[in-house]
């Protein structure tokens, strides 16, 4: 990949900036910014990495010259955005979405990785979510991104994933809505000495370290383009909660103590994400999610 290019929409958000130091050890790249701050300004310049400001609510075309060998969209509204205003965050991942495909239109790259979430499923009564499964999401997230995932599922050279929870070190302190995700919460929290869940921990989640989901974003811009489009990004095991505390509270160096609240969460039973499409292309989800969370945990400390 030494001589490819690649375009990161929303390259400095807490996985895309993770993702963009792997990407430009390998490959000339372009990362977006909706918005700068003193922590991602601090990063750009300690990493060197070019970036370009693009707000699809405001800009219809992404401000960038030249040929792409691969697009990766994470530009997309949370779920704290979608549950606050839909109709806002429908406007702008369908702006951010539509402006990714122009480019692939206009032959100006060779594909669209497009990131969407595993709650397109929506509910959380199942047992196994599969690919082939009919998404039938309740909240304006999930819908959001079902929508996205039609139109750009509706062009050729594109792909499309589904994470679970991923999970990691964040490379910089700017968070914003990320900040308030569970394992970034906890880890926090255990930094300054004492952790409490705000639930009963009974509840179960498939958590993605970086390095797995890294891992699978080279090897899809790296893919012929044949075959099936749609990827499951999961472990493929989700762990209870009350495991994950617990898992935070032994990496950290501090021995932080654990309360327990007594309020539920939702996916209430273990449940399996398949994973075998991705498997087929040799990926396999190898990274240790004690040391991700011990790394978490260094950088609030």
């Amino acid at each position: 990949m030494a001589d490819r290019r690649h375009l990161i929409v929303g390259g400095t958000g807490y996985f895309g900036a993770r993702l963009a130091q792997a990407l430009s050890r390998q490959a000339e790249l372009i990362i977006t910014q909706r918005s700068s701050s003193p922590a991602r300004q601090a990063w750009i310049e300690r990493t060197g990495l070019r970036v370009v400001t693009f707000d699809s609510s405001r800009m219809g075309v992404l401000p960038v010259d030249g040929q792409f060998d691969a697009i990766i969209n994470l530009a997309m509204p949370s779920a704290t955005e979608a549950a606050r205003d839909p109709d806002a965050s429908r406007r702008q991942a369908l702006a951010t979405t539509e402006a990714c495909l122009l480019l692939l239109d206009e032959g100006r790259a060779q594909r669209v990785l497009h990131f969407s979430t595993f709650h397109v499923y929506g509910g959380a009564s199942r047992t196994r979510y599969e690919e082939s499964d009919v998404p039938t999401p309740g909240h304006p997230y999930g819908q959001i991104h079902l929508e996205c995932e039609r139109l750009v599922l509706a062009h050729p050279k594109t792909l499309v994933v589904r994470p679970t929870n991923l999970v990691g070190a964040p490379a910089h302190s700017d968070l914003g809505e990320q900040a308030k995700l569970l394992i970034l919460d906890l880890a926090k929290q255990a930094a300054a000495g004492s952790i409490t869940l705000h639930n009963d921990g009974a509840s179960y989640r498939d958590f993605v370290p970086f390095d797995d989901a890294i891992d699978a974003v080279q090897r899809l811009i790296s893919m012929d383009i044949t075959g099936e489009r749609l990827f499951n990004l999961a472990r493929g095991q989700a762990q209870r909660l009350d495991e994950v505390a617990l898992l935070i509270q032994a990496v950290a160096g501090n021995k932080p103590t654990l309360n327990f609240g007594s309020g539920t969460d939702s996916f209430r039973q273990a449940f399996v994400v398949n994973n075998d499409r991705l498997r087929h292309l040799g990926w396999q989800p190898r990274a240790s999610l004690a040391a991700e969370a011990r790394r978490i945990v260094s950088f609030f400390a």
